[in-house]
């Protein structure tokens, strides 16, 4: 039996409502048949259950659900009315998307020229593969000597484009050079013009 300091306080309600269990029912009855305290609490308990079982709670009946049928639906209709706001903010956002979009259009760059690989028109290019010991600062020298500049690359097998500075286009010039990149073998193993 649960009991603190002696008194099965936790069980007393359920004894006044008769739903214990048979022995602790007994248990229950024991300790009443010796302590005034929890047998005034029982009868205290019992007269409360009595008074609630009496007390009839009414029915709001059918007017109860109308009102509660019209409370419902004011509720609705306040919370569906947008606020008096609205329209202006909506102008004004309209107005600011329209402003950015015409600022966009009038202020956007063109589209930038393509350039297809293999065909520029600013120089001549060449296709070159360095060796793997190459360093960087034999590389840089030989681009100066040939007026070079490395526009792309290296690709998946290593290859580099350079554009080289010469206007009008020379190919004579440019085969003297591919003729000469053929030649420095320590730095250079592959080059070909595009």
């Amino acid at each position: 039996m649960n009991t603190r300091d002696g008194h099965p306080e936790q069980l007393l309600p359920w004894y006044a409502n008769e739903t214990l269990s048979p022995e602790e029912k007994a248990d229950v009855e024991q300790h009443l048949a010796q302590c005034e305290q929890c047998r005034n609490e029982v009868a205290l308990l019992k007269r409360l259950r009595e008074q609630v079982q009496k007390e009839e709670i009414p029915s709001p009946g059918e007017f109860g659900f109308k009102r509660l049928q019209r409370a419902v639906n004011q509720e609705q209709r306040v919370h569906s009315v947008p606020p008096a706001w609205w329209r202006p903010a909506l102008a004004a956002a309209v107005v600011v998307i329209l402003v950015q979009s015409a600022l966009l259009v009038n202020l956007w760059p063109g589209p930038k020229p393509m350039t297809p690989l293999g065909v520029d028109h600013d120089g001549a290019v060449l296709q070159i593969t360095f060796t793997p010991d190459s360093t960087i600062a034999q590389i840089q020298k030989l681009l100066e000597r040939i007026q070079g500049t490395i526009i792309d690359g290296p690709g998946a097998i290593g290859v580099y484009r350079v554009r080289l500075a010469m206007d009008p286009v020379d190919e004579r010039e440019i085969d003297r050079i591919v003729t000469r990149l053929r030649q420095e073998r320590q730095i250079v193993t592959h080059v070909s013009k595009e």
